[in-house]
């Protein structure tokens, strides 16, 4: 009916029929269910009460445009809303012809687009939003602006309008005068067109630019919607333009004081300030002093004790914290802090608490392949290291012997303070049976030993307890010995003389078959000329703790000497 009705000429005098046409009538009375209007042929419309809100928009007396409807026994139905649509379409059919802008707001995102408001609702496709691409709607929605119309169907009740015609007619009429000027430090009123992740679009007059969101601001911006919105207005310095790319960088910061400028005149190393955590990484926290003035507290500096795999274990982004200036660096921005060093540090109590030498019971927390690390003050580990878990003994894998969360008793051996860290010994809990061993067993002397074993090259033979030498076959008599167990077996009890001692290689070599050492011995371990000595197997063999045959012949059952 309403298309019908906007197919005809509207006309304020009355015609033949009034039926579908719209009218200037008079607003002359209300009742509880509806307006009645004075018609121009002397008749009355009626118009449904709930066509208009609480209060009438118009007094008695006043002339309002009214949709003639159909006719009732008492006068014509009637419609203001729809006169005013029907208005809104004649207009539209005006705008379409002389390309002119209408006013109205951007509702919401549909598929494909934007609905605008203009008196009806309108369809803006996406790509007629803006300038450039937009991705993100958000800050186009609940805005006033003018649109052109594109497309009008009546029929259909289809209109399409356009944002970036009007914006492409604006920046054409400027962009020639503009180019022409263009040179690095001049300054302009940009209208930020869109927004990307690594900057945003700024216009200055018909020329898009871009503000790299390391030009933004002096301090982090992680994004640049954090500072800016597509139809901002703000102030922009040329920094570069190509004009064979048609490249036009810009800057935003630089026209703001620089923070690092003034960091000496207002911080001094060692103080104490407060910030803002803005940022965590797996290195450190950094953390803001003041607007776009950061600084770093790399992971060490967190805490003077316990394991920080990240400094999200720890702090929270917009947490406050007190920090300590470590050092400043203003020719390469950099300010480094400390949240630890605000306390004293455990380290420095620990000398006291623990000189060397000596004895605390702590906590296996870890076991590695290199030794153990022991915590012997609360959060504060000290390594064991692998070789001093044992004297006698070569231990390569720690966790045979050890266990997480067992107790042991340790030696304090150094604490480095700086370091922040402690070294500690399970082995020194005992004598150095090797130093007992040095004190008797000299070359050139004859000492008691024990054979302990026998293998086919030799036997081992105990010295004190933990220290074993070796007496080759070759050194066992004088008489050349085919198996070992003629002249010794285990527990037996002989007079030796010591060949060679080496600390270092934990290695001793004695003979049974001398009584004073050559000129040649005490330097070096005995070497036979008939090539009698242990062979790398032979050594292994004992290593493994793999039988000799002489060993098997000799059983384990001790015999006379």
């Amino acid at each position: 009916m309403a298309d019908k009705a906007a197919s005809q000429t509207h006309d304020s005098k009355a015609p033949d029929t009034l039926e579908n046409r719209v009218v200037e009538a008079t607003f002359a009375r209300e009742d509880a269910t509806r307006l009645s209007f004075e018609l121009p042929s002397g008749d009355t419309a009626f118009v449904a009460r709930d066509e208009f809100g609480a209060t009438l928009p118009f007094e008695q007396g006043a002339k309002v445009r009214v949709l003639v409807e159909n006719p009732l026994s008492d006068g014509w139905n009637g419609s203001v809303q729809k006169a005013e649509k029907l208005d809104v379409w004649d207009k539209l059919e005006e705008l379409v012809k002389s390309g002119e802008a209408i006013r109205g707001i951007i509702l919401n995102e549909n598929k494909g687009g934007m609905s605008v408001d203009i008196g009806l609702r309108a369809f803006m496709p996406m790509s007629q939003v803006d300038l450039h691409r937009v991705n993100d709607t958000s800050p186009y929605i609940g805005r006033q602006d003018k649109f052109q119309v594109i497309k009008f169907d009546k029929e259909k009740a289809d209109v399409v309008v356009s944002r970036r015609n009007l914006l492409e007619k604006g920046r054409d009429s400027d962009r020639q005068e503009a180019l022409g000027e263009l040179t690095a430090g001049q300054q302009f009123e940009g209208v930020v067109r869109n927004i990307t992740n690594f900057g945003a679009f700024v216009d200055i007059g018909g020329i898009d630019g871009l503000l790299h969101v390391s030009n933004m601001s002096w301090g982090r911006v992680d994004h640049p919607s954090e500072l800016v919105r597509p139809g901002d207005k703000l102030q922009v310095v040329v920094l570069e333009y190509d004009k064979k790319k048609k490249r036009l960088s810009l800057g935003r910061k630089q026209l703001l004081d620089d923070p690092w400028t003034e960091l000496g005149q207002t911080v001094s190393e060692g103080d104490r300030i407060n910030g803002k955590v803005v940022s965590l990484a797996d290195f450190g926290a950094f953390i803001e002093i003041q607007p776009g003035l950061e600084g770093l507290v790399h992971v060490t500096e967190l805490a003077w004790t316990g394991r920080i795999n990240h400094p999200k274990d720890v702090l929270d982004i917009n947490q406050q914290v007190d920090v300590k200036v470590l050092s400043i660096d203003t020719e390469n921005r950099r300010l480094s802090l400390s949240i630890k060093q605000l306390e004293e540090s455990p380290w420095a109590k620990l000398t006291d608490q623990f000189p060397s030498g000596s004895r605390v019971e702590g906590t296996i927390r870890n076991i590695t392949d290199f030794g153990l690390f022991v915590e012997i003050a609360p959060s504060i580990e000290g390594l064991v290291h692998v070789s001093d878990l044992s004297w006698t003994e070569k231990i390569e894998d720690p966790r045979a012997h050890y266990k997480v969360g067992e107790t042991v008793e340790v030696v304090v051996l150094d604490i480095d303070v700086e370091a922040e860290r402690a070294a500690l010994g399970i082995k020194q809990l005992v004598d150095d049976p090797w130093q007992r061993a040095a004190d008797i067993a000299k070359p050139g002397q004859k000492i008691d030993v024990t054979i302990a074993r026998i293998t086919d090259f030799g036997a081992f033979a105990t010295i004190v307890e933990g220290v074993e030498g070796l007496i080759h076959i070759s050194e066992l008599r004088e008489e050349r010995v085919e198996k070992v167990s003629e002249v010794a077996r285990p527990g037996q009890v002989h007079k030796a003389l010591v060949l060679t001692f080496d600390r270092a290689a934990q290695r001793i070599s004695l003979s049974l078959k001398r009584d004073t050492l050559g000129d040649d011995e005490g330097a070096r371990e005995y070497n036979d000329n008939d090539g009698a000595t242990a062979t790398l197997g032979d050594i292994l063999r004992d290593r493994l703790g793999i039988q000799s045959s002489e060993e098997l012949a000799a059983g384990d059952e001790p015999s006379a000497d």
